[in-house]
């Protein structure tokens, strides 16, 4: 619970209440993934330390071609939900539904991954290929801290909550 700390620290730092942090965490995570095929240690410098002439390119990448199936971020590799490009209540769904185990991304970060779900997540490189369902550990706080369990609950049983909570939460963040 350590996570719970650092969370409402860096949420808090934006101004975000509870509510507002669980709504942008779990709405960010309802879309997409991370980015973690390979080490970190084949990302180049951030987008404003690298040379002139690569700035505004992102991450440059030495792991295999650097992008889609080969990119690196962070070094996590999760996908949170069976439709990441569109919008759901899957990701409380699988956060209540499962249990976790922790194990490690291709490039050897912590994450978790469900133990008794079936392979469900598409693969977002090959059709044919399914995962189970991923979190990091700052998801897995939205369950287990019990303030932020009591508004992911509500979220998960109120898909309409959800929805409007995240709206509210993201125009704030975007137009603080």
């Amino acid at each position: 619970l350590s996570a719970a700390a650092a969370i409402r620290a860096t949420f808090g730092n934006m101004g975000m209440n509870d509510e507002e942090t669980v709504a942008l965490i779990a709405g960010g995570h309802t879309l997409g993934k991370t980015h973690g095929a390979g080490p970190t240690s084949n990302v180049g410098p951030d987008p404003e330390a690298a040379p002139i002439e690569e700035q505004g390119l992102g991450w440059a990448s030495t792991y295999g071609s650097g992008v889609g199936a080969d990119a690196i971020t962070s070094g996590l590799e999760v996908v949170w939900t069976q439709t990441p490009t569109q919008w759901s209540n899957y990701f409380f769904e699988n956060l209540f539904k499962y249990e976790w185990v922790q194990t490690r991304s291709p490039a050897g970060a912590i994450q978790f991954e469900a133990v008794d779900a079936p392979e469900i997540i598409p693969d977002p490189f090959d059709p044919s290929k399914k995962r189970k369902p991923t979190m990091l550990v700052t998801d897995l706080t939205l369950r287990f801290d019990p303030e932020f369990e009591k508004i992911s609950r509500r979220f998960l049983n109120d898909p309409q909550a959800f929805n409007e909570a995240f709206a509210r939460a993201w125009f704030k963040l975007t137009h603080r």
